[in-house]
Order: structure tokens, then sequence, then C-alpha cells
């Protein structure tokens, strides 16, 4: 988890991990909206919103979720990479193997 963010968005963070751990998929998205609505710029809640997407089946919504959170991850390259690589595997899901090498490439680049 990230310093940077504060009690309300830690508290719903936490709160999606357990669900998704627990396999409730739509609670985790539900509480991963709730944080993005309070801090529509942390990266940190997009690459968790764009996680539960992919797990939900939804590739393409993960990688727009991922997109927008390599919009706000500056100064972050592990963020930056995990986002990447997230791009890289929806891609994969979505039939764009090329899509997905060049996500990859731009994960290690992060680092």
């Amino acid at each position: 988890m990230d310093e940077q963010l504060d009690g309300p968005v830690l508290s719903l963070l936490t709160t999606a991990q357990q669900q998704q751990g627990g396999g409730d998929l739509n609670g985790a998205a539900s509480s991963l909206e709730r944080a993005q609505r309070i801090a529509p710029r942390e990266p940190q809640v997009l690459y968790r919103l764009a996680e539960v997407r992919m797990a939900q089946g939804d590739a393409a919504q993960a990688e727009q979720f991922a997109r927008r959170g390599l919009s706000y991850a500056s100064g972050r390259p592990a963020l930056q990479a995990s986002l990447w690589n997230l791009i890289a595997q929806a891609r994969e899901r979505q039939g764009d193997a090329a899509g997905a090498a060049q996500a990859r490439e731009q994960a290690r680049v992060s680092l």
C-alpha cells in the first residue's frame, strides 16, 4: 500500500482486498469505485480496479483503468511497471500479442 493514501481511501482499499480474497469480486469493485470517487487521481486505486476487472474477465476495461493509472503514476516506477504488466495481460487476453509485448517492454523500462 502507499503511504500517500489517506484514511477513507486506505480503508476502502483494505476492504476491497479482503473482498477480492474472499471471492467477492463485485463487492471489491464496488469498494474500489467508491475509493476512486474520493481519490480519482490515485494510481494505486486505478491499479486495483484494473486487477479486479481483469479477474472479472473484462480485459478491455482493465486496460482502460491501468492506462488511466499510468497517467497519474509518474515518479513511482514500481507502480508504473505493475500497471504496464497489467496492460500486457489485458492485451494478451484481447488477442493483441504485439501490444502485450510492447507493454512488457515498457514495464522493463519503467524499472
